[in-house]
């Protein structure tokens, strides 16, 4: 399969995102609201000419950005990395983004529902899947837990991988389940921080095990 044949599921993700928003396009109100506070307020609205598609413009431009900078050069071990892993994650950043336009949309047409709670639920299905793929990650420079640890040892970086994914995934649970349980994005985000500080601190404390004695790699 060609380099663009991998990102066909984000692909059509953005697709569909068009589509999303063309189908109720003409029973959109001419004024849509486009952006809420944290308090969940609407603090900017948009003509629907232009904010009904804000969200797929997005998703568009993200999408061809991760493509366009895809991994490139890392170790022959590692070709997993472009085939598989990275088009999942481009793939759910496409999904966060058609959720975000349905939310959007849903909202303009009436349906006035949390959308903290909203963001929160997108937020975390795309952990689920980062951290699924996280888990994975063959050591590599480009992108996954990159601290001086992971990059010196293959080992290092494998198990710090496997144990930071679980983490992100759990993460991702707990900031879906307080979006459903309307309670904000303050949970999740206590998980998303308490995730990655655990998985840096796992890696510095393999590394020591694993090469006692060699000298800090910082």
């Amino acid at each position: 399969m060609n380099s663009f044949g991998r990102y066909w599921l984000a692909m059509t993700l953005v697709a569909a995102a068009f589509a999303t928003s063309a189908v109720p396009y003409p029973r959109l109100p001419a004024i849509i609201p486009t952006h809420w506070n944290a308090a969940g307020v609407i603090n900017s609205w948009m003509p629907k000419s232009r904010g009904a598609f804000l969200a797929p413009v997005g998703a568009l431009v993200t999408v061809a950005f991760l493509i366009l900078f895809a991994p490139i050069q890392v170790q022959e071990d590692a070709d997993d990395l472009k085939t598989r892993y990275y088009p999942s994650i481009v793939a759910g950043v496409a999904a966060l983004w058609f959720f975000a336009n349905l939310s959007v949309l849903t909202y303009g047409m009436g349906w006035h529902h949390s959308m903290s709670s909203d963001l929160s639920i997108g937020v975390g299905l795309l952990l689920v899947v980062l951290g699924n793929s996280l888990s994975k990650f063959p050591q590599n420079g480009v992108v996954g837990i990159r601290t001086p640890w992971t990059l010196s040892d293959k080992e290092v970086g494998s198990r710090t991988h496997r144990v930071g994914g679980w983490l992100v995934v759990m993460a991702g649970v707990v900031m879906a389940a307080t979006g459903f349980g309307g309670f904000g994005m303050a949970p999740g985000l206590i998980a998303i921080g308490a995730a990655v500080a655990v998985s840096v601190a796992y890696s510095y404390v393999i590394w020591r095990r694993i090469n006692r004695g060699h000298g800090d790699p910082s």
